[in-house]
C-alpha cells in the first residue's frame, strides 16, 4: 500500500484499534522525497523507540548522550527539516506541525533518558509508554501528512 492510500485508510479509521504503531509501508518509488529517504526517517525513529525500551524496561546499558538525543537537528529527518525542507516548505502549516512534533519527540526522548540515568525508572517508563510513544506515532503520521500535502493532485 502506498503512502497516500495508507493515510486515507488511517484517517478513515480503517486500522484496528489494537495497532500500537503507525509505521506505513513505503513503496520504493515513494521513498526518496526531496532528498529525504522516508523509510530511513521512519525506521530511525522506530529504532529509538526500541532502544529506549531496552534501556528503561530491560535495564540495558547505553552510552546515549542526552543532549544529542534531545536535539532535533541531528537525525536525518531533523537535518532535512532544518535544511532543504525549511527552505522549500517553511511557509506551510504542515511543515510547522511536523517540525514541532519532531522537536517534541526528541525532547521527550531526552527526558526519558534523563529520568532513566537518574534512577527514576517509574517516571522514565511512564513517559516512554505515554508521551514518547504517542509522539513517535505522531511524527510518522505528520511526516506522511506532510508528504501528502505537497504531492500534486
Amino acid at each position: 500500500m502506498g503512502l497516500l492510500a495508507w493515510l486515507r485508510r488511517h484517517d478513515a479509521g480503517l486500522f484496528p484499534a489494537t495497532d500500537t504503531h503507525l509505521a506505513p509501508d513505503i513503496d520504493p518509488h515513494e521513498d526518496l522525497f526531496e532528498g529525504l529517504y522516508l523509510g530511513q526517517a521512519v525506521q530511525g525513529h522506530l529504532a529509538w523507540k526500541k532502544r529506549l525500551k531496552g534501556i528503561v524496561l530491560e535495564g540495558r546499558q547505553d552510552d546515549a548522550d542526552i543532549s544529542q538525543v534531545a536535539s532535533d537537528d541531528l537525525c536525518a529527518l531533523g537535518q532535512w527539516l532544518h535544511g532543504h525542507a525549511r527552505q522549500r516548505y517553511g511557509r506551510l502549516p504542515q511543515y510547522a506541525r511536523l517540525r514541532k512534533i519532531h522537536a517534541e519527540f526528541h525532547l521527550t526522548a531526552g527526558k526519558v533518558l534523563l529520568y532513566s540515568s537518574n534512577g527514576q525508572r517509574d517516571e522514565a517508563e511512564k513517559m516512554l509508554r505515554g508521551a514518547f510513544s504517542a509522539l513517535s506515532d505522531q511524527v510518522q503520521l505528520e511526516l506522511v501528512r506532510f508528504y501528502a500535502s505537497v504531492q500534486p493532485n
